[in-house]
């Protein structure tokens, strides 16, 4: 995987607009097959059509999901797959940080180089959600690692990140 620019304005609108639209379908879709379901099934009891509601939430989250792969490779989705792509590998990354930073520091090239890559995603993340509460904290992890490349004379760079390595490690 590589890193890629993406407009942060362009995505911010795409994902508002995808999360304003899962609530409206949701949100439809669960009430119109609950209400169908206890108009047809439904007790006489309140508070007894529990069950009724909850295969309607259901239903409504397969309506979604079912959407949402349908819609997935469509270009409007593209910045948003690829956000979600990256934040699954660097998922992946944070379940092997033990290796990874034991390895680290040994100056294992692997390791820097998934080290580096995963500072550098986690830096696009967080400016592209705006998280800007840990940014502080990741600059200072980005220069110390910057500081450990150059002290060892290599040259690494996000390009140089393949899945491949965690497991090689």
């Amino acid at each position: 995987m590589q890193l890629q620019d993406i407009d942060k304005a362009l995505y911010r609108k795409r994902m508002n607009i995808i999360m304003a639209c899962t609530v409206i379908v949701l949100l439809l879709t669960s009430l119109t097959v609950s209400n169908i379901l206890i108009a047809s099934f439904g007790s006489e009891v309140d508070g007894d059509n529990f069950w009724w509601n909850v295969i309607g939430v259901v239903s409504g989250l397969g309506v979604v999901g079912t959407l949402y792969k349908l819609l997935a490779s469509n270009p409007f989705m593209a910045e948003v797959n690829y956000v979600r792509s990256l934040k699954r590998e660097m998922n992946r990354i944070y379940r092997s940080s033990k290796k990874v930073q034991a390895a680290l520091a040994e100056n294992d090239e692997k390791a820097i180089i998934i080290s580096y890559f995963n500072l550098q995603a986690s830096k696009q993340v967080y400016q592209l959600d705006n998280n800007t509460l840990t940014m502080d904290e990741l600059n200072e992890k980005i220069r110390l690692l910057d500081a450990q490349i150059e002290s060892l004379g290599l040259s690494i760079s996000t390009d140089d990140y393949r899945p491949e390595l965690i497991k090689q490690l």
